[in-house]
């Protein structure tokens, strides 16, 4: 961006969930003309009152990404209006890292400078908004709103009422491109009307799951608020809205006539939509922009019909926890997890074969700045919580994007990062030859959403060591040594890593179980550890082929799920490809039909579905369509 633009806001510095409005004009000839923009939340611009474009990049304020969006086919020759929407968060969440309340924006035809953002741009404080609000949907994704349509003036084409000149913010942040491309808006879909209880309660199903921008036509007799809830079942008889302190809804208050409003700000993950009202509202459409990141898809053929619907329903899942980085759930939090990614991406490779996109994820990533020097729970992230094993699982998604993509320009950029994770783990190991437990109340030392392996129990606590923590440090150690090499340097680890193992068999294995137990307080025995006891090579010969027969049998372990049976296939096939492929299959086709019999249209957090975690397990979630890769592998 030029630096004659500047950072700016209205003359009102509201802190939290505040929406500014910003209008400015140029004046158009001939030829293509662009928009660079940036803001600190996020935008929705229009040009001559019409929608244009949103979505700002999620970014940290010490790595700032600007948009450059083609405008030309809204501009007309001569006066030309931009208007634009900023929603302000300012409070932390796990998907969003503060900075100021700001804007920034430039409009260029070729190198010539038509207009920019600076203290004589007009603005305001929104009226049709609710400034302040800060209605929580989750922690996760951030806040809800509410938007009154009787406040709705023609301030996008000119009537500026209540607008002054705005004032220059005083920062100087470092800008980058956009490393991604823009998502791509389709048109609305109308979904099926289900229920309506006297024109005052709706009930709405799209018919699959989707994600998109909120959208409605409705007239009403009388001023009334309009209550929204969005969700993914309707097990209860309508949408589960109020869920242990979240709250799956937005609101609007109508006008007598006809209102109409398009919020291009919140993706909703979603297959049903429901409407309370005061008063009786005829609906003349309600539904939802779609939205996705535009990739093309490999056409895969498997010979089994059943194979193929769980192939076809995995890369759907894939595609609807893609949007601005990899998503875990569209629904409930849409946050970017280094674990969860690390199975998006590998499905990926396979389903869409391309790599800007995973690079982008695993830079963002590198750019977490935590003091403690792990990778914050997600990313971009202000929330102080983190998950140490999730940081091991970085290497490995990191060394799976340099096979697959052969670009080794990203490990030589974050190669300084990578070496300072993993020195937080290696300075850990003490005098028992291992690294205990993180300890303070911002370290949760979960590994699955299984018993024993949650961190539920003495999460805090150093005196216990883990045996998943342990050989996920062997694995990441290995997969660095492994990008070394890739880089043409010599390995750094392999005296570590055997030592390491080394001592993994020593305080793990149980001779009678022939197992490898879940921690050093020595109670349970997981699917998940023994199957990375496997990988990491603290099993090897007849212990690691005896420890696959019982993952291939009906055993008494802690069973692994979704997220983690990657890592149980992986073991399988190690020891022995041929024996176990077979299983591996059946076991897909057993877990993944049960979800489809029930009729799921992307597939389940868990198997348990919507039951799990207290009536808040998600019906999408990316780490779940691992066939895509295995059936790749396999078939």
């Amino acid at each position: 961006m030029k630096n004659k633009s500047k950072w700016i806001w209205t003359d009102n510095l509201l802190q939290y969930d505040t929406y500014g409005e910003f209008y400015d004009s140029f004046k158009y000839c001939t030829g293509n003309i662009k928009l660079n923009i940036s803001a600190d939340s996020n935008y929705v611009v229009y040009v001559n009152g019409k929608f244009v474009d949103s979505d700002q990049y999620p970014d940290f304020p010490y790595y700032k990404v600007y948009d450059t969006i083609d405008i030309t086919k809204f501009c007309l020759p001569g006066k030309n209006s931009i208007a634009i929407t900023v929603w302000y968060y300012g409070k932390e969440n796990m998907s969003y890292y503060p900075g100021n309340p700001a804007l920034r924006y430039e409009i260029c035809a070729d190198q010539e400078l038509l207009c920019c953002s600076d203290s004589s741009t007009l603005s305001r404080i929104s009226r049709a908004y609710k400034n302040g609000y800060c209605k929580l949907i989750t922690g996760q994704l951030g806040f809800s709103y509410l938007y009154d349509c009787t406040q709705e003036d023609n301030w996008k084409t000119g009537d500026l009422s209540g607008f002054s000149y705005s004032i220059e913010i005083d920062q100087n942040l470092p800008m980058y491109h956009r490393p991604i491309k823009k998502l791509t808006v389709s048109d609305r879909l109308q979904p099926k009307l289900i229920f309506n209880e006297n024109g005052k309660h709706f009930l709405y199903d799209i018919g699959y799951e989707e994600v998109g921008y909120f959208t409605v036509k409705l007239k009403s007799a009388v001023k009334q608020n309009v209550l929204i809830c969005y969700g993914e079942h309707i097990t209860d008889g309508g949408v589960r809205r109020k869920i242990h302190g979240r709250d799956f809804s937005f609101e609007l208050t109508v006008g007598p006539g006809q209102n109409e409003y398009t919020n291009y700000f919140r993706r909703l993950g979603l297959r049903y939509l429901e409407v309370y009202t005061q008063s009786q509202i005829d609906i003349e459409y309600i539904g939802v922009y779609p939205c996705y990141y535009p990739v093309l898809k490999v056409n895969k053929k498997l010979e089994y019909d059943l194979d193929q619907k769980i192939y076809d329903v995995a890369v759907r899942t894939l595609e609807l926890c893609m949007h601005d980085h990899y998503e875990d759930c569209p629904w409930r939090e849409q946050g970017l997890y280094a674990m969860d990614s690390r199975n998006q991406m590998l499905c990926g490779y396979y389903a869409f074969k391309e790599y800007e996109y995973p690079r982008a994820n695993l830079y963002l990533m590198s750019k977490d700045d935590r003091e403690d020097g792990l990778l914050s729970i997600c990313i971009p992230s202000g929330n102080n919580l983190t998950i140490p094993s999730f940081s091991l699982h970085y290497f490995i998604e990191v060394y799976e994007y340099t096979k697959y993509s052969g670009d080794l320009t990203l490990a030589r950029e974050i190669l300084l990062k990578l070496n300072s994770i993993l020195n937080v783990f290696l300075e850990r190991i003490d005098c028992n030859g291992l690294v205990p437990n993180f300890p303070d109340s911002c370290h949760w030392n979960f590994y699955e959403w299984s018993d024993d392996m949650d961190g539920k129990k003495g999460k805090n606590s150093t005196q216990i060591y883990d045996a998943a923590l342990n050989c996920l440090l062997s694995v990441a150690l290995d997969r660095m040594d492994k990008i070394y090499c890739l880089l043409g340097q010599n390995a750094h680890y392999q005296d570590t890593i055997c030592r390491l193992n080394k001592k993994i068999f020593e305080v793990y294995y149980d001779k009678e179980r022939q197992l490898f137990k879940n921690s050093s307080l020595g109670t349970g025995f997981s699917e998940l550890v023994n199957s990375l006891a496997i990988l990491c090579n603290a099993a090897e010969g007849t212990i690691a082929e005896n420890i696959a027969k019982q993952l291939a049998s009906d055993n008494m372990l802690t069973k692994a799920t979704l997220s983690m049976t990657c890592f149980k296939y992986d073991a399988l096939l190690k020891t022995d490809f041929k024996r176990y492929k077979d299983y591996i299959l059946a076991d897909i086709r057993i877990k993944y039909k049960h979800m489809l019999d029930a009729g799921a249209t992307s597939f389940w957090e868990t198997e348990k579905g919507e039951s799990d975690f207290n009536n808040a397990g998600s019906l999408c979630h990316g780490w779940s369509a691992m066939p895509v890769y295995y059936y790749n592998i396999l078939l």
